[in-house]
């Protein structure tokens, strides 16, 4: 389910109100008063709709339609566009809550043509995905076009972004991922498979917005969702349609219903030109998290895209995650194997047999579903990682599939260093990564080695502007929260936090490797700093990253390590290749085979 998107109008002093809802209207009120007296009839409005959401918190919604009106007559007496707007938009908010749909859906087609008026681009993307929530009980494919129109409006926001300075920006900051994440549903409900596929690579990037503030996208993204021509029209009149009675709904509906009726399944699932250009034997994998059941979409060169729907509760996956988690990092014990199962039957088993000729995986988690590495998933027999290759994608529509030539090895290698049980600068020391790196050297002659103090910000950002491979043994930490809480410590000291990755000169590396970090080290949130953390080496220009979940031990981290590059260093595999080697190689060994030591790497890439 969509959630209707809020836009209260707070006052200058709303940073007072912050004891119980009853308290505060008191407060409120007297506040009302004071600004009645002084002659402010702006900031008497603002607090109007203050009280007006106060109200309705206290579930007297008649009291807050009244507050907001009074505050929209306000509005329109000084001549505050923006205000009427917004009113209205606070009005449609109470009407649709109280179950006064009629009511709401007219305040909200109001509040959208002052947003147009006034240019509030964000806020008209909420408000036409509103007007989606509200019909989409009755009215589906009218609901599944206006979420379309409204995920449009924020794509054409981002490219946009680009010429925007940083101030108009943050008018843009709140989030409208809900919207992508109801329209996939509704999508896939009807079987419009690969316009939800669309839909939910889009959902990477909006997630990804919504994190970093970054994001501008590619003029693929730009393009937004294809919308046939009658969802088109019956969006744009209904909008600007007084809704005089339900006719014009069921009309609308009707009408872009019989449309699709006559276009053939082939040009439903129409698959973009660059996307065609995976290779045979790679499959995407998007699998949605919905309240009750798990959603899989799988996308194979030359095939219909297929789709699979599994009954599960979203508590009994974030469960089977956490169950998970703990399994994958508790090496003296096999509770993982009963998990890992678990999430192999429901993330796999039902598309088993569609990848009967798949050897690689492009996988792209949503949510809690990112903590986890596919590669430890198990059959009952066999780990994933020893049936199919596993490349993490950030999303497609920013990934690039044209086959890369493959360029001489030239390697910067960083250790953190410090003694054993010993702290330095805050960080536990770590010995193991002067030999990790050493090992890297022996294995590779071309690489240059920084170590300890000589591992620096500046020396090692000088050095990777002419390398191809960056490996960094050394502590990062990626937390849920803003992404100045993610960040990467140097030998020396030096810190770059999660924000300025995207500075990096890294426009000449096709693999930056991370040996030491971990994610989801704090409370656990949607995952979005790991997707964060490649997208920002993308964006520095990298071409892949390898990257540890956790925080493996140094000596199964250097023999993981020492496999991976005497694989890379052959020359005729993938780098995603090459680590899958690695990781089979050390689950047959004797001392690392439980998944703690192998499967904690994953791969990001943005193509092949």
């Amino acid at each position: 389910m969509s959630k209707l998107y809020n836009l209260i109008t707070f006052s200058p002093l709303h940073q007072i109100l912050v004891t119980p809802p009853q308290n505060q209207l008191s407060s409120a009120l007297s506040l009302l008063e004071f600004f009645k007296q002084s002659g402010n009839r702006a900031t008497e409005a603002a607090m109007l709709s203050q009280i007006g959401a106060l109200y309705f918190e206290l579930k007297q919604p008649d009291n807050a339609i009244a507050s907001h009106q009074q505050a929209l007559k306000i509005y329109r007496a000084i001549g505050d566009v923006s205000g009427v707007g917004n009113a209205f938009y606070n009005l449609g908010l109470v009407y649709a809550l109280s179950n006064q749909s009629d009511k709401a859906f007219t305040a909200f087609q109001t509040a959208l043509q002052f947003a147009r008026q006034v240019g509030n681009r964000n806020q008209e993307s909420k408000l036409i995905g509103n007007l989606g929530l509200l019909v989409q009980s009755q009215y589906p494919e009218l609901a599944i076009a206006f979420y379309k129109q409204s995920v449009n409006v924020t794509e054409s926001i981002r490219k946009e972004l680009r010429v925007l300075d940083i101030a108009q920006q943050k008018s843009y900051q709140q989030t409208v991922a809900a919207n992508y994440r109801v329209l996939a549903d509704l999508l896939l409900q009807k079987g419009r498979v690969m316009e939800a596929l669309k839909v939910l690579d889009l959902l990477k990037v909006q997630e990804l917005q919504d994190y970093l503030q970054n994001v501008k996208g590619n003029e693929r993204t730009a393009q937004g969702v294809y919308m046939f021509s009658e969802e088109d029209l019956q969006t744009k009149t209904i909008a600007n349609q007084p809704l005089k009675s339900l006719q014009i709904l069921i009309d609308g509906n009707q009408k872009i219903s019989q449309q699709l009726s006559k276009i053939p399944e082939a040009e439903l699932n129409q698959i973009p030109e660059y996307l065609q250009k995976l290779p045979q034997g790679h499959a995407l994998l998007y699998p949605l998290i919905l309240g009750d059941r798990l959603e899989l979409i799988l996308f194979i060169p030359n095939k219909t895209p297929i789709h699979r729907s599994v009954s599960i509760r979203e508590v009994d996956v974030t469960q089977l995650v956490v169950d998970f988690k703990v399994g994958l990092r508790d090496p003296d014990s096999l509770d993982v194997i009963e998990p890992a199962t678990k999430l192999y039957n429901l993330l796999i088993k039902p598309i088993e047999a569609d990848l009967v000729n798949t050897n690689t995986i492009l996988y792209s988690p949503d949510g809690l579903l990112r903590y986890v590495p596919i590669a430890s998933l198990y059959d009952g027999k066999k780990w994933l990682v020893e049936k199919y290759g596993v490349n993490n994608l950030i999303s497609y529509s920013l990934s690039d599939f044209t086959p890369k030539p493959t360029k001489p090895l030239r390697i910067l290698a960083g250790a953190f260093g410090g003694a054993q049980n010993t702290t330095k600068f805050g960080q536990a020391g770590l010995p193991a990564t002067v030999t990790e790196v050493q090992s890297i050297s022996e294995a590779l002659p071309n690489t240059t080695k920084l170590v300890a103090n000589d591992f620096s910000r500046k020396a090692t950002e000088s050095q990777m502007q002419n390398k191809n491979i960056v490996h960094l043994a050394t502590h990062a930490e990626f937390n849920s929260g803003k992404p100045e809480d993610s960040f990467l410590i140097f030998g020396n000291g030096d810190k770059v936090l999660l924000s300025e990755m995207k500075d990096l000169p890294m426009s000449n590396v096709d693999l930056i490797v991370l040996s030491a970090c971990q994610t989801g080290v704090g409370k656990l949130g949607n995952g979005i700093e790991v997707l964060g953390f490649g997208y920002q080496v993308q964006r520095a220009g990298a071409k892949a990253a390898i990257a540890s979940l956790w925080q493996v031990s140094d000596e199964g981290t250097q023999a993981l390590m020492q496999a991976f590059y005497n694989d890379v260093k052959k020359g005729d595999r993938s780098k995603a290749e090459s680590l899958r080697q690695a990781q089979i190689a050390k689950i047959r060994s004797q001392k690392f085979s439980h998944p703690y030591y192998w499967s904690a790497f994953i791969l990001i890439s943005n193509g092949l």
